[in-house]
């Protein structure tokens, strides 16, 4: 009995200890393998911060790389921009250095020329000798401008009021009231042809210059009555100005010697001497036309000195009186608008009349102001209207059912040299209608002498 209980006892001990030795064993192995698990996510997580550190450092890098390359593209941009920038400069001193050139090789640009005050002019003793734009939409400053009219249409009235206009910096009355003002300059009047007693008459003795800042030049201030010595003037002038300059010829056509071709190219040659200076030169030269007749449309063949004159000139401007409602009325025609621009009022002509303002006694100012704008057809002086053989009385008067005559129409041939001018306005990029309307040929004609020209 002893014995067995033994056994027990030993059996018992046995399982015991077996049991305390499994749970040791499974203690220790879960230490191992939580530790184990520890560590793996310890080294992940030190794996993954090692990669956003190196995104971060190639992401830094890679702006670092952007910027430098932006600044260096920036510094080669500048550079190439100041190369362009001396150049220019360089080209500008080298053009300065040519025109002082050519002043200094004049040595008559050294006597300055005679200018007299608007003062000296109106007090003489009777019977002593004689914003952009500058008229909106007609004279652009540093540009020629033509104004064309026959003798005693009122060339000098208008040639005064734009000088007005310009020398105060106001809208000329001759233009609606939806014009701007003038861009104001200096100006010098050239008054080529003197009469003391109309200016005293008409203009108060000068008191409506009173202030302005205008300059005369009379015929014995040029020594002779020479295109040559009027040209010379105007290049000793523009030698000596350092304002921008308006400069008012009135009329150029009556200078001894004068043609258009030589007179343009002239004051182009003043406007460099000036150009040299950094000054703008602007002129607006007055000329003669031939007589219009009877229903004639005016165009630039009828210009004094021919097309040449128009072709040079910057622009041109018509004033007329036939067909005007009234003896005091004048049509203002723009027969070729500045260039890169149109036509102020296209198909259509300013209509002004004569008005006297009375400023004191017996002084009164002359100028135009603005009646209204029409249509050119319109503007057009009427049909001289033809008695018929037929329609005669026995004592030649006529009977009342006069009838009018129009002229037949005759086909018209072009010379070799009208061609080559229509070519030549064609390559200048002038309208068909316009080159069609001032040859007096139709549209087609026109376009079958473009066609030969490209053939």
């Amino acid at each position: 009995m002893s014995k067995n209980w033994k056994n027990v006892g030993w059996a018992a001990l046995s399982a015991a200890i077996t049991a305390a030795i499994t749970y040791s064993i499974k203690a220790v192995v879960n230490h191992f393998s939580n530790k184990s698990n520890s560590n793996v996510q310890t080294k992940a997580a030190m794996v993954l911060e090692d990669h956003k550190l190196e995104n971060a450092k190639e992401l830094e890098e890679k702006k670092t790389e952007e910027r430098k390359k932006r600044l260096e593209d920036e510094e080669e941009h500048r550079r190439k921009m100041n190369e362009i920038a001396e150049e220019q400069r360089r080209k500008h001193i080298e053009s300065q250095q040519a025109a002082q050139e050519q002043v200094n090789g004049d040595t008559s640009l050294d006597t300055a020329p005679n200018l007299r005050s608007s003062a000296s002019v109106f007090t003489r003793p009777s019977g002593f000798g004689p914003k952009v734009w500058l008229v909106d939409g007609y004279a652009k400053p540093g540009q020629i401008t033509l104004v064309v009219a026959g003798g005693g249409v009122g060339k000098s009235t208008l040639l005064l009021q734009i000088a007005k206009a310009v020398a105060n910096g106001e809208r000329a009355e001759f233009l609606p009231d939806s014009c701007c003002a003038s861009l104001k300059q200096d100006v010098v009047y050239y008054r080529i042809e003197d009469f003391p007693d109309e200016l005293e008459g008409k203009y108060g003795k000068g008191k409506v210059f009173d202030g302005l800042n205008i300059q005369w030049v009379l015929p014995e201030d040029l020594g002779v009555n020479s295109l040559s010595a009027f040209l010379d003037h105007v290049k000793r002038l523009a030698h000596k100005l350092e304002r921008d300059t308006l400069v008012c010829v009135d009329p150029a056509t009556k200078l001894d010697g004068h043609s258009h071709e030589a007179c343009i190219k002239g004051l182009e040659d003043a406007q460099k001497i000036a150009k040299a200076n950094s000054v703008t030169l602007s002129f607006i030269v007055a000329a003669h036309v031939d007589e219009i007749k009877d229903w004639k449309h005016l165009t630039t063949e009828n210009i004094k000195g021919g097309d040449k004159g128009v072709q040079q000139a910057g622009a041109v401007i018509a004033l007329r009186k036939e067909g005007t409602p009234g003896d005091n009325h004048r049509f203002i025609q723009c027969l070729k608008a500045p260039k890169g621009h149109p036509a102020p009022f296209p198909e259509g002509v300013l209509v002004c009349k004569y008005v006297k303002t009375q400023l004191d006694g017996d002084n009164w100012y002359l100028h135009f102001e603005h009646v209204e704008i029409k249509p050119e057809k319109k503007a057009l002086p009427k049909k001289p209207k033809t008695i018929k053989e037929d329609d005669k009385t026995e004592t030649g008067n006529a009977v009342s059912n006069m009838t009018t005559e129009v002229p037949k129409k005759t086909k018209r041939t072009l010379t070799a040299e009208e061609k080559a001018e229509i070519v030549m306005l064609l390559e200048q990029k002038v309208k068909s209608p316009v080159i069609a309307k001032q040859f007096k040929i139709s549209l087609r004609t026109v376009q079958r002498i473009a066609k030969e020209a490209r053939a």
